[in-house]
């Protein structure tokens, strides 16, 4: 008896490709589809989760898309010496395979993605540090 597994697709699971950004060696990565302002363009500022996709290889984090230009991207703001936006704002989720829509159905409901709004960092008008939760609506 033969049988045939569906390949996992994030786009089947609310996850939104981000068309016109990719890490190193053209892994592609999406962002997952929680609120409206998710629309297939990168913002480095916002926290939410994320999955790269390399073949069957996924890396699944919950954070920013990519610390390194968050500094760059909120200009002069006021943080300690030695504040890491990565160690600060990444968690680490899943890093392995998923080879099928079946073993995707188990990792993915394990790690309850729905159950976080996506939040925004900017800086105040002290340039202070913010990070607010996405209003629902906007």
């Amino acid at each position: 008896m033969l049988i045939v597994m569906n390949a996992f697709d994030p786009t089947a699971w609310n996850f939104v490709r981000l068309g016109d950004f990719t890490f190193p060696g053209c892994v592609a990565v999406y962002e997952y589809g929680n609120h409206a302002t998710v629309d297939g363009r990168p913002n480095f500022l916002r926290i939410n989760a994320y999955l790269s996709q390399d073949g069957e290889f996924v890396t699944i984090w919950r954070g920013l898309l990519e610390p390194l230009f968050t500094r760059s991207r909120l200009g002069f703001v006021q943080v300690p010496d030695d504040f890491d936006f990565r160690s600060s704002y990444q968690e680490d989720l899943f890093r392995g395979y998923i080879e099928s829509h079946e073993a995707a159905q188990h990792i993915l409901k394990a790690l309850r993605l729905d159950t976080a709004r996506p939040s925004i960092l900017s800086t105040d008008a002290g340039g202070k540090l913010r990070c607010d939760l996405i209003a629902a609506g906007s």
